[in-house]
Formats: C-alpha cells, sequence, structure tokens
C-alpha cells in the first residue's frame, strides 16, 4: 500500500513469500493499515482473507465457510486415515483448518490465508488458538505450504496464548510526518503540516482520492459534514474495539489537552473514579497504540514522572473540538460551525502539537540541517527547566528546542527565555555544542534575527525544514492560522 514504510512492505512481502509452513503476526493500533494492505496482498496474489467482526462462535464459523467455498470453490477436509467426517453436520474450525493443511499439501502451491482480527476469534472460541496450533504441527510435519496470517488491533499479546511463536512479526503504525502530509493532500509546507495536525497520521484517515481543496475545505467536508468519512470514525473505533467505551472516551477526551501527567489526567477524566481504576484503561490503550507514555530523558524506564498523550493529532483536534459540536453539526451549517466555533480554537491545538511534529522531524531528518544524526530525542521536565524537545546528537551535539505557534513574528524575548533555561537544566552539562533551536512558523522580528545571527550555533527551524518536499507549490493564505 502506497505510503507505508519501505522497511514494512519488504518484511511483509518477505514473510508472505516464505514457503515453509508456519504463521505471521501482523499488529498495530486500529485504523494502521493492517486489513487494506493484506488485501491488497491478496488480491495480486491469491490466497483466502477473512475479516473477522465481533460475533458469536458459530456465525462467524458459517461465515468462514462461505469464504472458503467463494474462494476455493470448495470447503477443504482433512485427508487420510483417521479422519471421520460426521455426514450430518458441516465441518468445524478444527476441520477446516485442517482441511486447508492437506489442500495446500496435496495441490502444491503457497496458500496464503489471513484470519484478520484474530482477537474477535478468539474471544468468541476459546479453543481456537489449540486448534490452529494443531494444524500448524500438521503443516509442519507434512511440509505444507500454507502460511497463515494472524492481526491484532495493538499490541496485547494474550490472545495468542497456545500457539507458537510466530515465524514473523510486523508492527504497523502511523505514516511519518511528511508522508502522512502527503497522503492527506497536502501542497505547500503550512497546508501540509496543518492536514497532517487536523486529520493525522494512520492510512485509515487518508483520504481515498485527492481532495482537491485548502486544508479547510478538507476538514470541513470529511470531518465536520455528517458524511464525511471522518465525521464519526474515533467513536466507531472505540465501540468496536472496547467494551466499555465510556470510560476510554473519557480519558482520550482529557488527554486531547495534553500532554498531561498522572494527576493532571486524573483531574481531567471525569468518568474514571480513582486512580486504581485508571490504570488499567490505560494501559489499554497504550497497548492499542492510541495513548503515548513519554519519561524524561535519561529517566530509568520505571521512573514515575511519566507525561501521556495521544498517539495521532486526530484523536486531539476530534475529542477537543469536533467532539462537544456533534450535536449542531447534525442541525447547523458545519462551515458556520468551522468559522465561528472550531477555527478559533485550534491554535492551542496547533501549539500543542507542533513540538510532536519537531520531536519527529529530529529523529528522522535532523542531518538536513545538522553535521549528524539524532542519537536520542526526548523532552525533559520536572527539574531546573522544562523542554518539550532535547536532541542528543551522534556527534555529541545537543540541540535545545523552543517552539512557538503564533500569528505574528517572536520577538528577541523568546530566544533569551529559551538561553535562560539552557543554563538552568543540567541535563546535557558539560557539552560545549549546547545549540538553542528555535522553531517559529511566523518568523521573527528583525532584533531576534540580528540575535540568532550573533549566535554561532543558533538554528531557526520553519515549516518549510519540518515538511520537507511533502509541499508540492505555493498555496496563498494556508501558511498557519492563529
Amino acid at each position: 500500500m502506497e505510503g507505508l514504510k519501505s522497511q514494512e512492505l519488504a518484511g511483509l512481502d518477505e514473510a508472505l513469500t516464505d514457503q515453509e509452513p508456519g504463521w505471521i503476526l501482523v499488529q498495530g493500533p486500529i485504523g494502521s493499515g493492517k486489513s487494506t494492505v493484506l488485501a491488497q496482498r491478496v488480491r495480486e496474489g491469491g490466497g483466502v482473507l477473512y475479516h473477522a467482526a465481533p460475533g458469536a462462535d458459530g456465525d462467524l464459523l458459517a461465515d468462514f465457510r462461505e469464504l472458503l467455498l467463494a474462494r476455493l470453490g470448495e470447503i477443504p477436509v482433512p485427508e487420510g486415515p483417521g479422519y471421520l467426517p460426521d455426514p450430518s453436520a458441516p465441518p468445524g474450525w478444527q476441520d477446516l483448518l485442517l482441511g486447508l493443511v492437506d489442500r495446500a499439501r496435496f495441490h502444491g502451491r503457497p496458500l496464503l490465508v489471513v484470519l484478520d482480527g484474530w482477537d474477535k476469534l478468539q474471544a468468541a472460541r476459546k479453543q481456537l488458538p489449540r486448534e490452529l496450533a494443531e494444524a500448524l504441527d500438521r503443516a509442519e510435519r507434512r511440509k505444507a505450504p500454507i502460511r497463515f496470517v494472524l492481526t491484532l488491533d495493538g499490541a496485547d499479546p494474550s490472545s495468542l496464548t497456545g500457539l507458537p511463536d510466530p515465524a514473523h512479526t510486523l508492527t504497523l503504525g502511523p505514516l511519518s510526518l511528511r508522508a502522512a502530509a502527503r497522503r492527506q493532500g497536502g501542497r505547500s509546507p503550512g497546508d501540509a503540516f496543518h492536514r497532517w495536525a487536523l486529520l493525522g497520521a494512520y492510512p485509515v484517515q487518508f483520504p481515498l482520492s485527492d481532495p482537491g481543496a485548502t486544508w479547510e475545505g478538507a476538514v470541513i467536508r470529511r470531518v465536520l459534514e455528517p458524511t464525511g468519512d471522518l465525521h464519526d470514525l474515533p467513536l466507531r473505533q472505540l465501540r468496536e474495539g472496547f467494551q466499555r467505551p465510556g470510560r476510554y472516551l473519557s480519558i482520550l477526551r482529557a488527554l486531547a489537552r495534553g500532554p498531561l501527567d498522572w494527576s493532571q489526567l486524573r483531574e481531567g477524566a471525569r468518568a474514571v473514579e480513582s486512580g486504581g481504576q485508571m490504570a488499567p484503561y490505560l494501559n489499554r490503550l497504550e497497548e492499542m497504540g492510541l495513548v503515548v507514555t513519554r519519561r524524561p530523558l535519561g529517566a530509568p524506564s520505571d521512573a514515575r514522572n511519566r507525561r501521556y498523550r495521544l498517539a495521532d493529532p486526530f484523536l486531539g483536534f476530534w475529542f477537543e473540538l469536533v467532539l462537544p459540536l456533534r450535536s449542531l453539526l447534525l442541525t447547523e451549517d458545519p462551515a458556520e460551525l468551522w468559522a465561528n466555533r472550531i477555527r478559533p480554537g485550534i491554535r492551542d491545538h496547533l501549539r500543542r502539537w507542533l513540538p510532536v511534529a519537531v520531536e519527529e522531524w529530529f529523529r528522522d531528518h535532523a542531518q538536513e540541517r545538522f553535521p549528524a544524526a539524532s542519537r536520542q530525542v526526548g523532552g525533559v521536565w520536572a527539574g531546573e527547566a522544562e523542554f518539550q524537545v532535547v536532541s542528543w546528537l551522534t556527534n555529541g551535539q545537543i540541540c535545545y528546542v523552543g517552539t512557538r505557534w503564533e500569528v505574528e513574528p517572536s520577538g528577541a524575548e523568546f530566544y533569551d527565555d529559551l538561553k535562560e533555561r539552557m543554563l538552568r537544566t543540567r541535563y546535557g552539562i558539560g557539552r560545549e555544542a549546547r545549540t538553542p533551536v528555535l522553531v517559529l512558523p511566523g518568523g521573527m522580528t528583525e532584533e531576534l534575527r540580528r540575535r540568532v545571527a550573533a549566535d554561532p550555533l543558533a538554528t531557526v527551524l520553519g515549516l518549510e525544514e519540518l515538511m520537507g518536499s511533502s509541499s508540492q507549490g505555493p498555496e496563498p493564505g494556508s501558511r498557519f492560522v492563529s
């Protein structure tokens, strides 16, 4: 699928073309493109893809039989001694899985069987992992060229208990900043950044065709209009992926104004009654790839000084600015609501997500402006000074970043504040090449320009540097909004 990272596709192609029997795990958050990329592989190379919906065992089994009949022209059953079919009953899961193994062996051609939504299948039939394990064992003993592919939303391994280790594990996630902006239709640097910040980086959120409008027009049509493909997407995902979506929604809604520490999140999540109650819900959201846990640079992995934020900017925009207006969007003009109620509020959203974009830029593109790549990038807080982004480069240089989302050019006081915090922090102390980095989409005053020019290490980045080649040409009036 266009847009997925090349190493992910290469890993998947290698796994699927291997003719040795076994199984492959493809995991990732809801909307990360698991179903889409596997469906494309089945269309191109053949095989069977079963997309499981939440349901009862009997219904899922009946659907699987119908799928096999339609794709293979038969309902496969095991062959050889020891198999005595019940003529009065259709084959069950175990017979079908064993039958697929024998069919692959008999035909001598590789057979790909995708069980998309394994967690739903296993929830409906607890013994299915054991039955699949028996089929895998049979394939190994008979050298049958069959590959099963199981998909999981998130990274929770509990539904895989009872299975042997997978031959390959592939994890899909959001696209990179620039790749996502291109897939969302970004044209100029400002247009590209806004589309990333408001429409997100997951493949399920990309338009099926070139939207052709400004970023504002794309947001109104796709998110605010009740017929838009993204209008209620987060709610649909919550209902599909969680049994009690109300408390998860409360946490996600609070984190739309994140990043937050534990006490701030506890105060903001109104549907969660205690910290002990919140912990398992928060852990599940992290397993599902919807929430990211951050620790300060240099802190141990078990440090309690953590902050939590949403994994994708679209979720932040939707939960903060769209969800409260869902009822109005059903009865009033979405364009007017955008102009009067939503557009004035996106400044804070863009301010929150600009450091996330900068952190990703350092991780992937630091060598475009610095003499070395980034070895480590993250944030520093709860000390003498706070930085949302600090990057330690492989040459030992440390970059301390200040970001500011303003319409008006920034003055010298922004630079002075950054330098003062650099003097107070202990992180990176003793390093000579301590570099102030100013990220200023709104530009600089002449005074700040002179101040930066006098500092040989100071570096200024704008949206042109962050978005790189994701822009395809100028689009007047789309640089940024207040």
